[in-house]
């Protein structure tokens, strides 16, 4: 064998042949020319290190941001309990402070994120934040406008509440959330050292019954204007927007309906009213609680999806009527009050009349 035969080189398969001139190679060129078994074998390992780094890295960037996207999409619709220790002056003042509070402490505003940002690409949570929050700003400006001064304008710190609640697509929402925040807590203050006013009574009652149906009957035609158009699989955004924004309204409603009871417990002083409130707040909680894992706008059939928005629409229409029902019978009730009062105080004067004429 000779001495290029032995080079631990593999031979060329292509291109011009080369040939070794010599007969003898020192032994000291040829310890020098082959390559050392460590080294070999580290370089093998650091290839496959840094190989097995890039495809994590690739990994990370094709798994993660869509795993981050997933994990923003955070909804509490928990029900709002406040504190029995310290009683609010307006229950339902508590309640959307309590509301504020939750989307500020914890996903955070989802239109005020950067392009970046994993929410800036959800659907669901921007519609059901800015549907919360033009609700309470519908319902403050409400009651502002029942809450007069004592020069009989609406109640200041409301009408700044309910302005800064309504969202603006080119503001940023969180400081004005804040703003509207503090605006609704000087409200607190200034009611609980009977400074300011609220509004009472079954006029009052039944006026933000009135308004919690609109919002269901208004829902409602916009989850039917969708139904049966399959634009996207299982829903389009705008499904997801409809449902998520009808889903907001409901758990408003449901908070604020409960807060405006328990306001006025004198209210249900009939077995028949009771039970009509709690077909309302059922009925409201069971719109608020349609929370699947993915919306879905399909075949009505049910076999492979389920059709959301048509649940949600029906789910608001038994919402709507049972708070209709509940305003009528509360007007009822107080006719009937009324009537027995007028015919107690006829009946007071008709004994008076009778004495008179017999002492006569």
């Amino acid at each position: 064998m000779s001495n290029v035969e032995k080079l631990p080189i593999p031979p060329h398969r292509e291109g011009p042949a080369v040939t070794l001139i010599g007969t003898d190679l020192p032994a000291q060129y040829l310890e020098e020319a082959e390559p050392s078994p460590l080294m070999h074998s580290a370089s093998l390992w650091w290839r496959r290190i840094v190989r097995t780094f890039q495809i994590l890295l690739v990994l990370v960037l094709v798994g993660f941001y869509p795993a981050m996207i997933v994990a923003s999409h955070s909804i509490n619709d928990d029900p709002v309990i406040l504190s029995a220790e310290t009683p609010w002056a307006s229950p339902e003042t508590g309640v959307m402070l309590s509301m504020i509070g939750r989307e500020l402490e914890g996903p955070g505003w989802a239109s005020d994120r950067a392009g970046w940002h994993p929410q800036a690409r959800l659907t669901a949570l921007p519609a059901w934040q800015k549907s919360l929050s033009s609700s309470l700003s519908e319902f403050t400006r409400m009651i502002a406008a029942k809450s007069l001064t004592s020069d009989f304008t609406a109640d200041p710190d409301l009408s700044a509440a309910a302005r800064l609640l309504a969202p603006e697509d080119d503001l940023a929402q969180t400081p004005r959330l804040a703003a509207a925040a503090e605006a609704l807590a000087r409200y607190e203050g200034r009611l609980e050292r009977d400074l300011a006013t609220a509004p009472k009574g079954t006029d009052a009652v039944v006026d933000e019954l009135a308004l919690f149906a609109n919002w269901a009957d208004t829902s409602r035609d916009r989850l039917e204007a969708r139904i049966g158009m399959r634009e996207g699989w299982p829903a389009s955004k705008e499904d997801i927007r409809i449902f998520f924004e009808a889903r907001a309204r409901a758990h408003v409603a449901s908070q604020l309906i409960t807060a405006s009871l328990l306001a006025e417990p004198e209210i249900a002083v009939s077995e028949a009213v009771e039970t009509r409130m709690d077909r309302l707040e059922a009925a409201w909680r069971r719109a608020a609680e349609l929370n699947p894992i993915f919306v879905s706008s399909q075949a009505g059939d049910a076999r492979l999806m389920a059709d959301h928005l048509a649940m949600m629409a029906f789910y608001l229409g038994q919402a709507s009527e049972a708070t209709k029902d509940l305003g009528a019978a509360l007007l009822q009730e107080r006719a009937a009050r009324e009537a027995a009062a007028i015919a107690a105080e006829d009946a007071s004067e008709g004994e008076g009349s009778g004495d008179e004429a017999t002492e006569g």
